[in-house]
């Protein structure tokens, strides 16, 4: 059998390792110090000191692992399921050889997807072979939804769906609501346990996600419905990774809301609201706007509904709210204390040249609908432009030259102090009308981009919305992210979406919210940039200009 060993980066982490074998090596016996016995492998450790005592028999892939044990002096090779991996040979002792497990991004492989290969660690010494039972876990899992039709009797098929339900140890249906584990710390979650054993696997569709590089699984499993004496309770997945659970009721439950396509639309925008157990659905109520049954579309699946934003609530709103057969939830919506600019009074255009239009609406007229006034930047062919068309705004002149009103930001109700920048974004709604952002080279040097600008009493923040030198003396640049992306780094065609960059992104990156306040926000502009001589068609829309804060755990 061929083996490829995996050679991988080693990090200040070795030092936490040290620690380890320390302790490790302390409380071996001095008769195993000489070596050339019959090589043993006793425990795991990791490299984290509070964890020092403690002895693993599973981890993830790119965790650095101390592989303890006796006479494990001259290791030749080090296999994890089957595979030969890089150890360093300088931190072999007698008592501890030092790897890190590989990634599936670099070639290893999982036994959930490979039932040839063995869940074990082997090391081979120049005086023998040690064995260890390991398992190299697969991602954390997660639930998306419940595809199953109402009531939920004894002997009912369910559709379990998500991500990563690999290496599935345990199904099984407690009286305890999420609410209650949400609440309660425990190893395995209390209450009265019914075990489903009827259960297959449906899909398990195994790929690289392109945004984030790593490998997922997208899972669908397949029970029948335990007889049960209770009507509501929580379904538990218990997987090698991890254990993740679901709201479970016989009849609809609670509504969970877990994903907003904009908390701000503009009218004629599409809205889509996904979660679970949105079933048998009431009203969608923002501020004074109610809607009903004949106003919004609900799936089949009971996990998605979509509206047509008609009208925009007063002044106040700050919530939707969903109500169900099950009940109510609530998520944040149209908070005008996070609008900064709306192109209808707030804010002050600062009138520099070259300036965006401001729009009036025109239903005959791309983008067809928009809220009250917008900025248009629909500009035709752009080239050799170091200065483009741009807005530039202030919250209001003040009483002295160059000495504005500062943007009045959302009080800490709204973002939390302690928030991350990276969980909060500068957002507008885009009507993205085919404007050519596209990737360059030498022969096409198109490197049409749009910059962000926002300046505080305490210094100036610029974001060129993904756009970077390839070679600045050639004239090209790279985009290492859609222009005008929304939050899930997509960028719609000819419709009204959120696009938003993270303030980590724009200059703020590792402040806090309460750092962001304090800084107080100036001026605000956008603008169009082409410094090359070929020309790019540029067109697209923008309105509500506001910050918005994404809780992290959330998607809305």
């Amino acid at each position: 059998m061929k083996h490829n060993i995996l050679k991988f980066k080693w990090s200040v982490a070795l030092m936490a390792v040290c620690a380890v074998l320390q302790f490790s090596v302390s409380s071996c016996s001095d008769d195993d110090s000489a070596g050339g016995g019959v090589p043993e492998i006793t425990a795991v450790r990791v490299p984290d000191p509070a964890k020092a005592d403690s002895t693993f028999t599973k981890s993830g892939p790119g965790q650095i692992i101390a592989i303890i044990g006796k006479n494990l002096d001259h290791t030749l090779k080090v296999y994890i399921n089957d595979q030969s991996v890089y150890f360093n040979p300088t931190m072999n002792t007698d008592h501890s050889v030092i790897v890190t497990i590989p990634s599936e991004a670099d070639g290893f492989k999982l036994t959930a997807f490979n039932s040839d290969l063995k869940d074990e660690i082997r090391v081979e010494t120049t005086h023998g072979t040690a064995v260890y039972s390991f398992k190299i876990t697969a991602p954390y899992p997660s639930i998306s939804r419940l595809q199953a039709s109402y009531p939920r009797e004894s002997g009912d098929s369910v559709y379990l769906h998500g991500l990563n339900l690999v290496d599935v140890e345990n199904i099984y249906v407690t009286d305890l609501t999420p609410e209650q584990l949400d609440t309660t710390v425990w190893e395995t979650p209390g209450g009265n346990h019914v075990a489903i054993n009827d259960y297959k696997m449906i899909l398990q569709d195994h790929h690289l996600n392109n945004l984030t590089q790593a490998y997922e699984t997208t899972s669908v499993l397949g029970f029948v419905v335990p007889n049960l004496n209770f009507e509501k309770g929580t379904l538990v997945v218990e997987c090698a990774a991890g254990t993740t659970y679901v709201g479970f009721y016989k009849y609809p439950g609670q509504p969970i809301i877990n994903y907003l396509s904009s908390e701000m639309p503009v009218l004629g925008e599409e809205v889509v609201i996904r979660g679970m157990e949105l079933v048998g659905v009431q009203s969608i109520e923002y501020g004074d706007v109610k809607l009903t049954p004949d106003d919004f579309e609900e799936s089949d699946t009971y996990t998605e509904l979509t509206f047509n934003f008609s009208k925009v609530p007063a002044e106040g709103c700050r919530d939707l709210t969903v109500t169900t057969l099950g009940g109510q939830v609530s998520v944040p919506f149209y908070n005008y204390d996070c609008l900064l600019v709306d192109f209808d009074g707030r804010g002050t255009n600062l009138g520099w040249s070259p300036s965006a239009e401001i729009e009036e609406v025109d239903e005959e007229y791309p983008p067809y609908s928009a809220t009250g006034q917008y900025a248009s930047f629909d500009l035709g062919n752009v080239a050799q432009s170091w200065w483009g068309t741009m807005i530039y705004f202030v919250n209001d002149w003040g009483t002295e030259f160059n000495n504005h009103v500062l943007f009045k930001l959302p009080d800490y109700d709204v973002i939390p102090a302690d928030a991350s920048t990276a969980d909060i974004y500068l957002a507008c709604e885009v009507f993205n009308n085919n404007t050519m952002w596209s990737e360059a080279s030498p022969e096409t040097p198109r490197n049409v981009y749009l910059r962000y600008y926002i300046n505080t009493t305490t210094g100036s923040y610029e974001y060129d919305n993904g756009f970077d030198w390839a070679d600045y003396d050639l004239g090209y640049g790279v985009f290492f992210r859609p222009v005008l992306a929304d939050i899930d780094n997509q960028q719609p065609l000819r419709k009204w979406y959120r696009h938003v960059v993270s303030l980590d992104e724009i200059g703020f990156k590792g402040m806090t919210y309460a750092d962001v306040v304090a800084a107080g926000f100036d001026e605000l502009r956008y603008m169009i940039i082409n410094q090359s001589a070929i020309p790019m068609r540029v067109s697209f829309f923008l309105d509500n200009v506001r910050l918005y804060y994404r809780k992290p755990g959330t998607n809305y």
